[in-house]
Protein backbone atom coordinates (compact mmCIF):
# COMPACT_ATOMS: atom_id res chain seq x y z
CA UNK A 1 0.00 0.00 0.00
CA UNK A 2 1.27 3.23 -1.00
CA UNK A 3 2.32 5.59 1.15
CA UNK A 4 0.58 9.27 1.09
CA UNK A 5 2.12 12.36 2.98
CA UNK A 6 0.25 15.24 3.84
CA UNK A 7 1.86 18.60 4.36
CA UNK A 8 -0.09 20.87 6.63
CA UNK A 9 1.25 24.79 6.53
CA UNK A 10 0.26 26.47 9.67
CA UNK A 11 0.12 30.26 11.13
CA UNK A 12 -1.97 31.60 13.95
CA UNK A 13 -4.80 29.39 13.87
CA UNK A 14 -4.77 26.21 16.62
CA UNK A 15 -7.86 25.81 16.87
CA UNK A 16 -8.74 25.70 12.95
CA UNK A 17 -5.28 23.23 12.81
CA UNK A 18 -6.82 20.67 14.59
CA UNK A 19 -9.93 20.23 12.29
CA UNK A 20 -7.78 19.60 9.83
CA UNK A 21 -5.79 17.10 11.48
CA UNK A 22 -8.67 15.38 12.06
CA UNK A 23 -10.27 15.30 9.01
CA UNK A 24 -6.77 13.43 7.51
CA UNK A 25 -6.94 11.19 10.76
CA UNK A 26 -10.24 10.05 9.71
CA UNK A 27 -10.13 9.13 5.97
CA UNK A 28 -10.63 5.64 5.69
CA UNK A 29 -7.03 5.28 3.88
CA UNK A 30 -5.27 4.96 6.60
CA UNK A 31 -1.01 4.51 5.33
CA UNK A 32 0.14 8.32 5.37
CA UNK A 33 1.98 10.75 7.34
CA UNK A 34 0.82 14.11 8.85
CA UNK A 35 4.04 16.92 8.52
CA UNK A 36 2.56 20.27 10.13
CA UNK A 37 5.06 22.92 9.73
CA UNK A 38 4.45 25.54 12.46
CA UNK A 39 5.88 28.98 10.50
CA UNK A 40 6.45 30.66 13.91
CA UNK A 41 3.54 32.96 14.44
CA UNK A 42 4.71 35.67 16.89
CA UNK A 43 1.43 35.82 18.49
CA UNK A 44 1.55 32.07 19.46
CA UNK A 45 3.46 32.53 22.58
CA UNK A 46 2.34 29.71 24.27
CA UNK A 47 3.19 27.71 21.40
CA UNK A 48 -0.12 26.61 21.05
CA UNK A 49 0.18 24.86 17.91
CA UNK A 50 3.21 22.63 18.92
CA UNK A 51 1.07 21.70 21.71
CA UNK A 52 -1.83 20.69 19.70
CA UNK A 53 0.05 18.31 16.94
CA UNK A 54 2.18 16.63 20.60
CA UNK A 55 -1.46 15.69 22.18
CA UNK A 56 -2.21 13.53 19.71
CA UNK A 57 0.32 10.97 20.74
CA UNK A 58 1.06 9.75 16.75
CA UNK A 59 3.58 8.77 15.21
CA UNK A 60 2.10 9.37 11.71
CA UNK A 61 1.79 13.47 12.52
CA UNK A 62 5.37 14.95 12.26
CA UNK A 63 5.63 18.40 13.57
CA UNK A 64 8.27 20.79 12.70
CA UNK A 65 8.60 24.63 13.35
CA UNK A 66 10.11 27.24 10.95
CA UNK A 67 12.92 29.67 12.69
CA UNK A 68 10.84 32.56 11.79
CA UNK A 69 7.64 33.16 9.67
CA UNK A 70 8.72 32.66 6.25
CA UNK A 71 5.20 32.54 4.24
CA UNK A 72 3.07 29.28 3.51
CA UNK A 73 4.89 28.09 0.21
CA UNK A 74 8.36 28.08 2.43
CA UNK A 75 6.24 26.16 4.39
CA UNK A 76 5.16 24.00 2.12
CA UNK A 77 8.65 23.92 0.94
CA UNK A 78 10.00 22.34 4.05
CA UNK A 79 7.23 19.74 4.26
CA UNK A 80 8.34 18.48 0.17
CA UNK A 81 12.03 18.09 1.91
CA UNK A 82 10.92 15.94 5.21
CA UNK A 83 8.34 13.75 2.63
CA UNK A 84 8.61 10.20 2.28
CA UNK A 85 5.37 9.00 0.66
CA UNK A 86 5.06 8.13 -2.81
CA UNK A 87 2.12 10.82 -2.95
CA UNK A 88 2.21 13.88 -1.69
CA UNK A 89 -0.81 15.87 -0.87
CA UNK A 90 -1.27 19.38 0.51
CA UNK A 91 -3.93 20.86 3.12
CA UNK A 92 -4.38 24.56 4.04
CA UNK A 93 -4.67 24.82 7.99
CA UNK A 94 -8.31 26.28 7.98
CA UNK A 95 -9.63 23.92 5.16
CA UNK A 96 -10.38 20.50 5.53
CA UNK A 97 -11.07 17.08 4.18
CA UNK A 98 -15.00 16.46 3.54
CA UNK A 99 -15.08 13.07 2.14
CA UNK A 100 -13.80 10.56 3.98
CA UNK A 101 -12.45 8.59 0.97
CA UNK A 102 -10.49 11.55 -0.65
CA UNK A 103 -7.00 10.26 -0.31
CA UNK A 104 -8.07 6.72 -1.56
CA UNK A 105 -10.01 7.87 -4.27
CA UNK A 106 -7.40 10.10 -5.63
CA UNK A 107 -5.02 7.19 -4.94
CA UNK A 108 -7.30 4.57 -7.01
CA UNK A 109 -7.27 7.64 -10.07
CA UNK A 110 -3.47 7.22 -10.65
CA UNK A 111 -3.62 3.51 -10.48
CA UNK A 112 -6.07 3.80 -13.68
CA UNK A 113 -3.90 5.79 -15.57
CA UNK A 114 -0.20 6.03 -15.20
CA UNK A 115 0.61 9.02 -17.06
CA UNK A 116 -1.05 10.71 -14.17
CA UNK A 117 1.14 13.27 -12.39
CA UNK A 118 -1.78 14.86 -9.93
CA UNK A 119 -4.76 14.49 -9.43
CA UNK A 120 -7.25 17.22 -7.54
CA UNK A 121 -11.38 17.10 -6.48
CA UNK A 122 -14.63 19.50 -6.66
CA UNK A 123 -14.31 21.53 -3.10
CA UNK A 124 -16.70 24.35 -1.52
CA UNK A 125 -15.83 27.36 -1.00
CA UNK A 126 -17.44 29.11 2.43
CA UNK A 127 -16.46 32.11 1.52
CA UNK A 128 -18.40 32.95 -1.72
CA UNK A 129 -20.84 30.04 -0.67
CA UNK A 130 -19.94 27.87 -3.95
CA UNK A 131 -18.82 24.32 -5.01
CA UNK A 132 -15.86 24.68 -7.71
CA UNK A 133 -15.30 21.18 -9.84
CA UNK A 134 -12.19 21.49 -12.53
CA UNK A 135 -12.94 21.67 -15.62
CA UNK A 136 -9.74 20.34 -17.32
CA UNK A 137 -7.89 17.01 -17.51
CA UNK A 138 -6.03 14.89 -19.67
CA UNK A 139 -3.09 17.07 -21.06
CA UNK A 140 -3.50 20.50 -19.35
CA UNK A 141 -0.64 23.16 -19.64
CA UNK A 142 -1.37 25.00 -22.51
CA UNK A 143 -5.07 25.48 -21.22
CA UNK A 144 -3.19 26.45 -17.54
CA UNK A 145 -1.56 29.24 -19.02
CA UNK A 146 -5.02 30.93 -19.92
CA UNK A 147 -6.92 29.86 -17.22
CA UNK A 148 -6.23 28.21 -13.51
CA UNK A 149 -9.64 26.06 -13.46
CA UNK A 150 -10.33 25.55 -9.67
CA UNK A 151 -7.37 23.80 -9.29
CA UNK A 152 -6.95 24.30 -5.72
CA UNK A 153 -3.84 23.46 -3.43
CA UNK A 154 -6.00 21.74 -0.70
CA UNK A 155 -7.44 19.50 -3.28
CA UNK A 156 -4.23 17.89 -4.87
CA UNK A 157 -2.43 14.88 -4.71
CA UNK A 158 1.12 14.62 -6.81
CA UNK A 159 3.26 11.77 -7.53
CA UNK A 160 6.35 12.41 -5.84
CA UNK A 161 8.63 11.34 -8.61
CA UNK A 162 7.23 13.94 -10.58
CA UNK A 163 8.12 16.49 -8.16
CA UNK A 164 11.51 15.58 -7.97
CA UNK A 165 11.42 16.22 -11.84
CA UNK A 166 9.66 19.66 -11.84
CA UNK A 167 10.86 21.19 -8.79
CA UNK A 168 9.15 23.02 -5.50
CA UNK A 169 7.26 26.29 -5.02
CA UNK A 170 9.04 28.81 -6.42
CA UNK A 171 9.25 31.31 -3.43
CA UNK A 172 10.33 33.96 -5.79
CA UNK A 173 7.15 34.50 -6.81
CA UNK A 174 4.95 37.06 -4.63
CA UNK A 175 2.03 35.18 -5.67
CA UNK A 176 0.90 32.69 -7.96
CA UNK A 177 2.97 29.93 -6.94
CA UNK A 178 0.74 27.36 -7.09
CA UNK A 179 -0.45 28.48 -10.60
CA UNK A 180 3.63 28.41 -11.29
CA UNK A 181 4.00 24.94 -9.54
CA UNK A 182 1.00 22.89 -11.15
CA UNK A 183 1.99 24.66 -14.76
CA UNK A 184 5.31 22.94 -14.65
CA UNK A 185 4.14 19.43 -13.57
CA UNK A 186 1.36 19.76 -16.25
CA UNK A 187 4.15 19.96 -18.67
CA UNK A 188 5.19 16.69 -18.02
CA UNK A 189 2.12 14.78 -16.53
CA UNK A 190 -1.65 14.43 -17.17
CA UNK A 191 -4.16 15.92 -14.43
CA UNK A 192 -7.54 14.35 -13.94
CA UNK A 193 -10.09 15.19 -10.63
CA UNK A 194 -12.71 13.83 -8.54
CA UNK A 195 -16.24 15.06 -9.79
CA UNK A 196 -17.22 15.12 -5.88
CA UNK A 197 -16.76 17.71 -3.47
CA UNK A 198 -14.04 16.37 -1.35
CA UNK A 199 -12.54 19.64 0.26
CA UNK A 200 -14.37 22.42 1.92
CA UNK A 201 -11.92 25.25 2.08
CA UNK A 202 -12.76 27.41 5.65
CA UNK A 203 -12.19 31.28 6.58
CA UNK A 204 -10.52 33.14 3.76
CA UNK A 205 -6.73 33.94 4.02
CA UNK A 206 -5.45 37.36 3.85
CA UNK A 207 -7.41 38.46 1.37
CA UNK A 208 -6.34 40.69 -2.06
CA UNK A 209 -8.24 43.43 -0.30
CA UNK A 210 -5.08 43.88 2.21
CA UNK A 211 -2.61 42.49 -0.38
CA UNK A 212 -3.48 43.46 -3.86
CA UNK A 213 -0.37 44.65 -5.35
CA UNK A 214 1.43 41.66 -4.49
CA UNK A 215 -1.04 39.73 -5.79
CA UNK A 216 -1.17 41.72 -9.23
CA UNK A 217 2.68 41.87 -8.90
CA UNK A 218 3.13 38.07 -8.20
CA UNK A 219 0.54 38.05 -11.44
CA UNK A 220 2.88 39.34 -13.91
CA UNK A 221 5.67 37.70 -12.77
CA UNK A 222 4.36 34.28 -13.65
CA UNK A 223 3.48 35.33 -16.83
CA UNK A 224 6.92 36.90 -17.68
CA UNK A 225 8.50 33.67 -16.06
CA UNK A 226 6.70 31.29 -18.54
CA UNK A 227 5.93 34.07 -21.87
CA UNK A 228 8.03 32.06 -24.30
CA UNK A 229 5.12 28.95 -23.58
CA UNK A 230 2.70 31.65 -23.94
CA UNK A 231 4.25 32.78 -27.18
CA UNK A 232 3.49 29.50 -28.09
CA UNK A 233 0.04 29.42 -27.85
CA UNK A 234 -2.67 29.70 -30.64
CA UNK A 235 -2.91 33.39 -31.92
CA UNK A 236 -6.76 33.65 -30.64
CA UNK A 237 -5.24 32.70 -26.63
CA UNK A 238 -2.29 34.30 -27.09
CA UNK A 239 -4.07 37.59 -27.58
CA UNK A 240 -6.06 36.92 -24.92
CA UNK A 241 -3.33 36.12 -22.13
CA UNK A 242 -1.15 38.97 -23.48
CA UNK A 243 -4.13 41.41 -23.51
CA UNK A 244 -5.33 40.02 -19.69
CA UNK A 245 -1.45 40.73 -19.02
CA UNK A 246 -1.50 44.62 -20.10
CA UNK A 247 -4.89 44.81 -17.95
CA UNK A 248 -3.55 43.83 -14.91
CA UNK A 249 0.15 46.04 -15.35
CA UNK A 250 -2.42 48.82 -15.58
CA UNK A 251 -4.38 48.28 -12.72
CA UNK A 252 -0.82 47.48 -11.12
CA UNK A 253 -0.01 51.11 -11.50
CA UNK A 254 -3.66 52.50 -10.58
CA UNK A 255 -2.90 50.98 -7.23
CA UNK A 256 0.55 51.90 -6.74
CA UNK A 257 -0.98 55.77 -7.32
CA UNK A 258 -4.29 55.23 -5.76
CA UNK A 259 -4.53 56.59 -2.10
CA UNK A 260 -7.46 54.41 -1.97
CA UNK A 261 -6.93 50.82 -3.21
CA UNK A 262 -9.43 49.08 -1.88
CA UNK A 263 -11.58 50.35 -4.65
CA UNK A 264 -9.87 47.76 -7.13
CA UNK A 265 -9.64 44.38 -5.48
CA UNK A 266 -13.82 43.46 -6.97
CA UNK A 267 -11.80 44.73 -10.76
CA UNK A 268 -9.24 42.22 -9.88
CA UNK A 269 -11.30 39.41 -8.73
CA UNK A 270 -13.89 40.31 -11.81
CA UNK A 271 -10.45 39.64 -14.06
CA UNK A 272 -9.85 37.01 -12.94
CA UNK A 273 -13.55 35.31 -13.36
CA UNK A 274 -12.92 36.21 -16.98
CA UNK A 275 -12.56 33.22 -19.71
CA UNK A 276 -11.65 33.23 -23.46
Amino acid sequence: MSKVSVIIPSFGRPNLLKRAIESVLDQTYQNFEIIVVDDNDPGDIKNQTQRIVEDYYDERIVYIKNEKNMGSNFSRNVGLRRARGEYIAFLDDDDFYFSKNKIRNQIELFKRNEKLGFVGCGYYDRYIGRERIPNLRGKIDKKLLITFSYIETSTIMIKRDVIKKTGFFDETLLSEQNHDFFYRISKIAEFDYLREIAVIKGAPPERITSNIKKRLKGYIMFHKKHFKDIRQLKFRDFVFVTTKFVVTIFIFIIVGISRNPKILPKLYEKMGKIRP
